[in-house]
């Protein structure tokens, strides 16, 4: 297809100026043209993407993944008082590890992720309470009052569809908080194409702050917060995503490594991954 219909405004999204992607005339949402099956959604997300082609380990990095999302818990403690009344709800919480920091302060927490082996994971090593599966497939037995996509709606296939079931089985006065990229952001439009964030199929949609918000409000989401979210990172981790993965040179990542430079951590924002908090009006 060399258009689709714009899940943001309805328009027409065309092809752009950068390969595989669409950019709608009306909003300048920017997505792609291609569809998953279900099995394919399923292969893409095994062990493998978390340990060798998306993340260099991802279980070992837990330390620092659970880091940030202690800073992010924070914040959402600003925009929802009292958590521990409240009851939370994470899709696309791979190996719970947000879900394992969160249970401290929530009433209760719950997940749900289409990759089998970090859901096995997450349930069985975590105890959480996890299901494998697509969240459009989910039945809720009781609402939710947070609701978290941690960098989860650029992978989704239809994420209007996941936004509006959320907000349809949210508590009054509920909270939505979620983390993607930013496609208006100066890294974004300076790297273009080779911005890092741009690698179809795991990344489907691109969305800007004035396009997600959009979104969010046309299924009654009001924005709270709006900000800009950095990450620690081990330069092990950094050395092998770009030598590895995106070009290839494992003579010079091993040469790297033997320096023995990469054992370090950093925390670093390129001002390019956006935080939302939107309440459900």
């Amino acid at each position: 297809m060399n258009t689709v219909s714009c899940l943001v405004c309805g328009g027409i999204c065309r092809p752009s100026d950068m390969p595989a992607l669409l950019i709608c005339g009306s909003c300048s949402f920017v997505t792609t043209n291609i569809e998953l099956s279900r099995d394919e959604v399923e292969r893409l997300y095994n062990a493998r993407y978390f340990a060798g082609e998306e993340y260099k380990d991802y279980l070992a990095e837990r330390p620092l993944i659970e880091a940030h999302f202690r800073g992010r818990l924070k914040k959402i403690e600003k925009h929802a008082p009292d958590l521990s009344r409240k009851r939370l709800f994470e899709i696309g919480c791979a190996y719970g590890f947000f879900l394992a920091v969160a249970r401290e302060r929530f009433a209760s927490v719950e997940g749900i992720d289409i990759s089998v082996d970090a859901v096995t994971y997450a349930s069985q090593t975590l105890g959480l309470a996890v299901h494998a599966g697509d969240f459009l497939d989910y039945e809720f037995r009781q609402n939710a009052d947070v609701v978290c996509l941690w960098d989860t709606i650029e992978h989704l296939q239809s994420p209007h569809l996941y936004i509006e079931k959320a907000a349809a089985h949210m508590n009054p006065g509920g909270i939505l908080a979620l983390t993607t990229g930013d496609i208006g952001s100066f890294m974004a439009r300076w790297r273009g194409v080779r911005w890092r964030q741009i690698h179809p199929p795991t990344h489907l949609h691109y969305f800007s702050k004035a396009t997600l918000s959009r979104l969010l409000q046309k299924h009654g989401f009001s924005i709270r917060y709006f900000g800009y979210e950095g990450m620690y990172r081990s330069l092990d981790t950094m050395a092998y995503i770009v030598l590895m993965i995106k070009r290839h040179r494992p003579s010079l990542y091993a040469a790297l490594k033997r320096t023995g430079l990469l054992k370090h951590n950093l925390y670093l924002n390129l001002f390019d991954i956006m935080f939302v908090i939107a309440d459900k009006t």
